[in-house]
């Protein structure tokens, strides 16, 4: 049975399993950035207004 999602962290509908489990971030490949073909963003403006640059 599912619960209405009361904000954006709630992670009520998911299992306690995956929730206590810890986060690893995937190291960034250098060359795999690298040769990404760019023209797939060409255009793209978006940019998220939640995110804050590193500085």
């Amino acid at each position: 049975q599912s619960t209405a999602v009361t904000n954006r962290r709630d992670t009520c509908n998911f299992d306690k399993e995956f929730t206590k489990m810890a986060v690893d971030l995937t190291p960034t490949d250098k060359l795999v950035i690298m040769n990404l073909d760019q023209d797939e963003f060409l255009g793209f403006s978006y940019t998220n207004p939640e995110y804050v640059a590193p500085n």
